[in-house]
């Protein structure tokens, strides 16, 4: 049997695009932990949660990872990320040895590290994609890898202590993998497929339908033979089942119990705090009004926003090119949902790049490897332009379906015939990843030294 762990050697042929991806996911990293450096790096008998939420703003993104790691806590939803918590618990106990070794919490530095793992795999997935899934040459893998890791939120997610890099680097590996066994006309392993969902759907919940429609686009009708059924989808949502019902039952029901108490003895006791919570809770219930119904999940839902201007300014604006005003900032701290841009080469770009996905989709439409994408991209967009999923900070989600673009610009490259296209599409490229780049990057850096 193969060694399952060789997939995460590095090849002599990207060595160099990994150096480069590490240095600049390095680079970035500094610079988020440089921004709180001293407050988050102070340990002993405080409110870690008062502490991070309370200096922390990222775009719409949660430091829950930095509250777990430095005090134990089940803080994130289990009806979205099930097994989330109880992932990250090692680290929150490499921490604790590290508190107590050097006085300082370590939190932001063992993220950091994470971040930068898992981003650099994401990086040479997505390179292996292009180059071994969709067969274009390691310079345009390269082009459009780094044009990926351009996008505005992209390069806020391989920094953010929430989960999306961790969502990003399970779908691109999954879509590896199930890019190979389509490529070589085979179904994807049950025992893969079921690993692949099991930790997939533990870090976000709608993981696990993208996993099962990758067994089922790489096997066609043997993915529902029973014996291959039961054991990559039923029995790992039957341990997925299980363990949700123990961790509910056991971790997140006396956090709950916790944090009611904490809440309910610091609202007698602090006045400020009530009107403080008092105006939160007007926020929520007026943010929540347009949801299709109650629930923790459905609650994310709005059936109000403007489709056309969220999809102009937020879908294929603010996940691409980060606006100036209101930079980073969060839409349940005073950001407007919608912003417009100062530069109107930002809405170009938009465009441009909209209309090379329609491109490479109709260029690739009968490509069995396109139609798996175009399925994964369907679903995000019926969550969230459907369902308003979320709909009002889209772009914190972009890590779960953007990389589609570069793959739809991979199938063009791959298509056209005559060289001066190619080459016009190249060159285009690389205008749009300088572009983003340049914009991306003082913004991000603006944002951190304020």
């Amino acid at each position: 049997m193969r060694n399952p762990f060789s997939i995460f050697a590095i090849r002599k042929g990207e060595r160099w695009p990994a150096l480069a991806i590490f240095i600049y996911l390095t680079a970035l990293n500094a610079l988020a932990v440089s921004k709180h450096f001293e407050a988050f790096t102070r340990c002993g008998h405080l409110g870690y949660y008062s502490l991070f939420f309370g200096d922390f703003t990222l775009s719409g993104f949660d430091p829950f990872t930095y509250v777990i790691l430095s005090e134990w806590r089940s803080l994130y939803s289990l009806a979205r990320h099930p097994l989330l918590a109880v992932l990250i618990y090692p680290l929150n106990q490499l921490n604790q040895w590290l508190m107590m070794l050097t006085d300082m919490n370590c939190a932001v530095f063992i993220w950091a590290a994470v971040l930068i793992v898992l981003s650099l795999y994401s990086f040479l997935f997505l390179f292996r994609i292009l180059h071994k899934i969709i067969g274009i040459g390691h310079k345009d893998s390269f082009l459009l890898s780094v044009f990926f890791f351009a996008f505005g939120h992209i390069m806020v997610t391989v920094v953010a202590p929430d989960h999306f890099a961790l969502s990003l680097f399970c779908l691109l590996l999954t879509l590896y993998v199930a890019g190979r066994a389509i490529r070589l006309k085979e179904p994807l392993a049950a025992w893969k497929t079921a690993l692949l969902l099991f930790l997939s759907t533990g870090v976000t919940a709608t993981n696990g339908l993208k996993v099962a429609l990758a067994g089922w686009f790489a096997g066609g009708r043997r993915f529902f033979r029973p014996k291959s059924f039961v054991v990559s989808i039923v029995f790992p949502l039957l341990l997925l089942g299980g363990s949700y019902l123990i961790i509910s039952e056991y971790i997140q029901k006396p956090e709950q119990e916790r944090r009611d108490r904490t809440l309910n003895q610091r609202l007698k006791k602090d006045e400020a705090f009530r009107k403080q919570q008092a105006t939160l809770m007007q926020a929520t219930a007026k943010r929540n009004a347009n949801a299709i119904m109650n629930g923790e999940s459905f609650r994310w839902t709005d059936l109000s926003l403007s489709r056309p201007r969220s999809v102009i300014e937020n879908l294929f604006g603010e996940s691409l090119v980060l606006h100036e005003d209101h930079a980073l900032q969060d839409v349940n701290k005073g950001r407007p949902v919608f912003v417009a841009y100062r530069n109107k080469m930002c809405y170009v770009v938009a465009g441009i790049v909209m209309l090379l996905l329609l491109l490479g989709i109709v260029t690739g439409l009968h490509d069995r490897f396109m139609q798996l994408c175009l399925s994964w991209f369907s679903l995000d967009m019926v969550l969230h332009l459907g369902l308003g999923f979320a709909l009002s900070e889209v772009y914190i989600m972009a890590a779960h379906w953007t990389f589609v673009l570069p793959i739809a610009v991979g199938f063009l490259l791959k298509r056209l015939q005559k060289p001066g296209i190619k080459q016009a599409l190249r060159l285009l490229t690389v205008l749009i990843t300088v572009f983003m780049l340049a914009i991306n990057g003082r913004i991000f850096l603006n944002f951190i030294l304020e």
